[in-house]
């Protein structure tokens, strides 16, 4: 098996290589100890197998960052056969730098100038022939977007695979290389045994070591002397992006901007799958109806399990899938044209001084449609820290699964007024969400340093390249998030099944009841339903809605046609498909069951029935997230965190609650 090993500046273009070589077919996983996204795939090429590894985006072999952690190390420990240097041809003299101190590794290296087609446009003339003489490398002027230049790519590869490796010398003033050729001399006879690569390799570090200054002082000199092999125009080059910039980074209407886009983006992402999503609810409610009627001999607490735990688990997660491709897709436009790095410079200055990065706003407007693309978001945040603390408090953020239990009760203890009330909520999320990042960065607030940023010069994305994450991502997420969710699922439907097979007398409702008197100081812990309706929430937050209706109303709904209901499921498909686009600016919300209503309107006919309701609604808003969001952190960054999540979670609603019930009641008897 051969490794080769990608490497290269941020936003070079590493990721769409590997996505067209190896048909997107790469495993997504973490680095170890941190959550810098790790890929790689298995191909086979001419009956050569050869693994293919994407290494995190660096300019320099430093170590001042994870990224370059990770890079170094790995390229240092791990055997590789053949590195694979992706550079910006639109950006060389930057790129050059990095391509240098690779080359004194001592692995055979092939380099790609990518977006070579933007080279073309822009007038940049590049002699690849002197520079390949010059650097001893084989070069490519191609883009990942030509079919064909994936082609070259594997044979120059196969080629560098089976021919001898000398070493490369390094390119030095003769004083220099003298001394370096000297070093290797004097390392041969003290280690006769070692690689001559090897030797080389430790005599140029040994060298930089030694005389660091002068050995930097080279490495411009040979890029400047290497870059007088490309002919360009700096203005023509960057005369599109500065256009696009004076309105979009303008400094009064830059922001608005950003939010009017933000909001259609979210608009977008959220109306779009929503047909979709209930098209695949209504394809769960089918697979359960059928296989109710195929298991009808069976025992009713084995059908309930088939079709209420394991199925209604794979159906929670099957109507995540549009929600995380609608998510991927414009994501991956945003990163692909270069906006995702303005939306971080916009909103950094805002978000910094509470400990976020300025990519964590992307994270935490997803976070207002659903916590769990909100949390797969954070890993386009480049640091650790600010990651991991973003991660933990989008959950606060209210998503649109907690809507429908606001509705409800605004209904039922808000009439009128239900506008203020969900407005007051996510109001309420937003200021914990900020306050909470605040609290998390305080012990090393005073260290944060400024965020330098390099902003990309702007693409037209390549939906191929959109696409093939888009896939990528989607199976990951499925197949990572199906066990997790189904087991979780399995749990809860027995807690809510057992002794007796009904909601109201299960295990769940005795907890409600057993555990009222701990929410009484809450407001709302005199009513056990409420209570009871807690646990099923860790499922989904909407299961709140759906608990109370089977307490507190009774279903005169007669059992659907299961013909009828396949035909619907059909037509439902072609329905979605148009739905998707025809609403997507449609907001609307269906109409409430009116006894239900009335029903929990009764709960609390006291005086401080209001304060008691909207102290419910804290408490849900604050409550541990969903399965899904714990199973995104779980997955993101590990174990640990997502404990961490829940312990918050734990206490935060609990705490918030009992302040705003006691002052209000202490407000209310002055």
């Amino acid at each position: 098996m051969k490794t080769v090993a990608f490497v290269g500046n941020p936003n070079a273009g590493k990721t769409a290589w590997i996505n067209a070589l190896s048909d997107a077919g790469f495993e997504v996983g973490n680095w170890p100890g941190v959550t810098v996204e790790r890929k790689q795939a298995q191909v086979e090429w001419n009956k050569e197998a050869i693994t293919l590894i994407d290494l995190p985006g660096i300019y320099d072999l430093q170590k001042t960052n994870n990224e370059e952690q990770i890079t170094q190390d790995f390229l240092e420990s791990q055997p590789i056969d053949c590195l694979i240097n992706v550079l910006d041809a639109t950006h060389l003299q930057r790129a050059l730098r990095l391509t240098l101190k690779l080359r004194m590794l001592q692995i055979p290296m092939i380099l790609i100038f990518n977006f070579y087609d933007e080279v073309l446009k822009n007038g940049i003339e590049i002699d690849a022939a002197k520079l390949s003489r010059h650097l001893a490398c084989p070069i490519l002027c191609v883009s990942a977007f030509d079919k064909q230049a994936a082609r070259q790519v594997k044979d120059t590869v196969l080629a560098m695979l089976h021919q001898p490796f000398d070493g490369y010398r390094p390119l030095l003033p003769k004083p220099l290389e003298q001394a370096w050729v000297d070093e290797v001399n004097a390392l041969q006879l003290a280690e006769p045994f070692v690689s001559p690569l090897a030797l080389q390799k430790q005599a140029y570090q040994k060298l930089c070591d030694r005389q660091p200054q002068a050995m930097h002082e080279a490495l411009y000199r040979a890029v400047d002397s290497l870059m007088s092999h490309v002919r360009q125009d700096p203005q023509r080059r960057l005369l599109k992006t500065k256009r696009i910039d004076a309105v979009l980074l303008h400094r009064i209407w830059g922001l608005p901007l950003l939010l009017a886009m933000s909001f259609g983006m979210l608009m977008l992402i959220y109306n779009g799958s929503a047909p979709y999503v209930a098209w695949l609810n209504q394809l769960t409610l089918w697979m359960q109806h059928g296989c109710r009627l195929l298991l009808a001999s069976m025992p009713a607490w084995v059908q309930s399990l088939i079709c209420d735990g394991l199925l209604a688990g794979i159906g929670s997660v099957l109507s995540f899938l549009p929600l995380m491709a609608f998510l991927y897709f414009f994501l991956g436009l945003l990163e692909e044209s270069g906006y995702m790095a303005r939306i971080a410079f916009l909103m950094d200055r805002l978000m910094r001084p509470f400990g976020c990065s300025g990519k964590a706003f992307v994270s935490l407007l997803l976070g207002l449609g659903c916590n769990v693309p909100a949390v797969m978001a954070t890993r386009v945040i480049e640091e650790e820290s600010s990651r991991r603390r973003t991660a933990l408090v989008v959950p606060l953020i209210s998503c649109g699964a907690r809507l429908p239990i606001y509705l409800l009760f605004a209904a039922a203890f808000f009439p009128g007024q239900g506008g203020l009330v969900v407005f007051t909520l996510y109001g309420l999320s937003l200021v914990s969400a900020l306050v909470l990042s605040l609290v998390l960065s305080l012990p090393e607030h005073r260290k944060q340093p400024w965020m330098v940023l390099e902003l990309p010069v702007y693409r037209r994305p390549s939906l191929p390249v959109v696409f093939n994450k888009v896939r990528q991502e989607v199976k990951n997420y499925t197949r990572k998030a199906l066990t997790v969710v189904m087991l979780a699922m399995t749990v809860l439907w027995g807690l809510t099944y057992f002794p007796t097979g009904e909601i109201a007398t299960s295990y769940a409702a005795q907890f409600g009841k057993a555990a009222s008197v701990i929410y009484e100081p809450l407001g709302f812990g005199t009513q056990w339903p409420l209570v009871a309706s807690l646990p099923g929430s860790i499922a989904a937050k909407e299961t709140v809605v759906g608990f109370l209706a089977s307490v507190l109303s009774e279903s005169t709904e007669t059992p659907p046609d299961f013909a009828e209901e396949s035909r619907n499921l059909i037509s439902g498909l072609g329905e979605a498909v148009k739905n998707s686009v025809v609403h997507l600016a449609d907001f609307s919300q269906e109409g409430q069951d009116a006894g239900l209503i009335s029903e929990l309107g009764a709960l609390f006919p006291d005086p401080l029935g209001k304060l008691r309701a909207y102290c419910f609604l804290v408490y849900c808003l604050f409550s541990i997230p969903c399965i899904m969001t714990l199973n995104a952190l779980r997955q993101e960054y590990g174990t640990r965190l997502m404990l961490k999540s829940i312990a918050i979670m734990l206490a935060l609603p609990y705490a918030v609650s009992l302040l705003l019930f006691q002052l209000g009641r202490l407000l209310f008897w002055l």
